[in-house]
């Protein structure tokens, strides 16, 4: 049984003879050892590989003997060139480089710099950084969220820059000033989300850059990393709807709690977030509007949603409760699973999207619209609004009880 070879202890290993220099490099292939000899001859990078130390040893010894002897490409040197080589070398000695480092980094820096000056980038470079204190992504996501916190943003909000920031912090165990606009591209390309997903959480990255900019943790009056990182292209599609019959149908067959939330987001546009933190003191059946403060919507503005006549009638059998309407964030999934169990299909965001259809085709008022949703009139116009007329509205806004009692029973004149 053969005995294992002897290694040196530091790789990579050195063969010095006289000035000559060829170095040994270590490293696996298919779990084997892999010796590499690299040396230059005529300006140009040579490697060879063996499988045993020995084998490469002996190879770098010959290689190193005829640079020595002046064997291998070795140019002919004129006195200045002599001199301007000593002098090249005495420059470098402080860096600890080697002048084909040197001149690889030169060289490459110059190929980004399209003719301009080296020396003049390197000084507004340097120029950029000064003063630029340098933190880790985790502590300033950490500074960020505690700022937002204080500034009393909702709390929606506050969450969702929290979930995105400490998942990219996670990702990036550095300084941000060493987080490239590729790196973050190819961290969100490694997510696994859809564009809108994708988009949202490049908004919280770029607003996570925006904050070390201003905090003196990124180089003041430049974009950002995060800036130069694309959209995603968000697909096109038709805005998903119920019909007023799909709807009657949906409440008809609902649980009382379930249809209580099918009419906050159906009939008061309300976001899911949103109903599932509304308390019953907000809603204020004698004036006939919803307080949706600002802690709770999404863009941290208080409203006042109008509580429509069909409303009126579904939250009618609770008036009178006090607390908050549900007590698990999970009642929305199991309302919305028990419809998909009877074959409805549930497009995304079906419900808040029927209502800013329905009430804009009622009412013909955007900017009102708009403001009962919490939304600008362009994105009301562009995520939320599908194509309906009057009448599909008042059958929508028709969909009531029968009777006011816990068996729910629907009078619509959904075609």
């Amino acid at each position: 049984m053969k005995s294992p070879e002897k290694l040196p202890r530091q790789f990579p290993h050195a063969i010095k003879v006289g000035n000559a220099i060829v170095k040994i490099y270590r490293a696996k292939a298919n779990g084997y050892d892999l010796f590499t000899v690299v040396h230059y001859r005529d300006g140009k990078r040579e490697r060879k590989n063996f499988g045993r130390f020995a084998d490469a040893r002996m190879h770098a010894q010959e290689v190193a003997t005829q640079i020595a002897r002046g064997r291998v490409g070795v140019l002919t040197l004129t006195t200045a060139d002599r001199d301007s080589y000593a002098t090249t070398l005495s420059l470098l000695k402080p860096l600890g480089l080697p002048l084909h480092a040197a001149i690889e980094e030169y060289v490459a820096a110059r190929a980004h710099l399209h003719g301009d000056s080296l020396l003049s980038a390197v000084k507004e470079h340097a120029a950029r950084r000064r003063g630029v204190t340098e933190k880790r992504v985790t502590a300033i996501v950490a500074e960020l969220i505690e700022a937002k916190e204080s500034d009393g943003l909702s709390r929606r909000y506050i969450e969702t820059l929290r979930s995105h920031l400490n998942r990219f912090a996670g990702g990036f165990q550095t300084g941000i000033g060493s987080v490239t606009a590729r790196l973050i591209n190819e961290w969100l390309k490694a997510q696994n989300v859809g564009p809108r997903a994708r988009n949202n959480i490049r908004m919280s990255i770029v607003t996570l850059f925006h904050f070390a900019r201003a905090q003196g943790y990124l180089p003041k009056g430049t974009p950002t990393e995060a800036e130069d990182v694309a959209k995603a292209k968000e697909r096109d599609g038709a805005i998903g709807i119920f019909t007023p019959k799909q709807m009657a149908t949906i409440m008809e067959n609902a649980a009382p709690d379930h249809a209580l939330f099918f009419a906050l987001g159906g009939f008061a546009g309300l976001r899911r977030a949103e109903i599932e933190r509304l308390a019953w003191n907000e809603i204020n059946f004698e004036r006939g509007h919803i307080e949706v403060g600002a802690d709770k919507a999404k863009t941290a503005t208080r409203r006042l949603v109008p509580i429509q006549p069909n409303l009126m009638q579904w939250l009618a059998p609770w008036r009178g409760s006090r607390g908050r309407l549900f007590s698990s964030r999970r009642l929305a999934d199991y309302a919305i699973a028990a419809v998909k169990a009877t074959g409805q299909e549930w497009p995304d965001n079906a419900l808040r999207h029927s209502y800013a259809t329905y009430r804009l085709a009622l009412i013909a008022d955007a900017p009102r619209v708009a403001l009962e949703m919490g939304n600008s009139v362009g994105k009301l116009m562009t995520n939320y609004r599908e194509l309906a007329d009057e009448r599909d509205g008042t059958a929508w806004f028709r969909i009531v009880r029968a009777r006011a009692s816990n068996v729910v029973s629907i009078s619509t004149e959904a075609a």
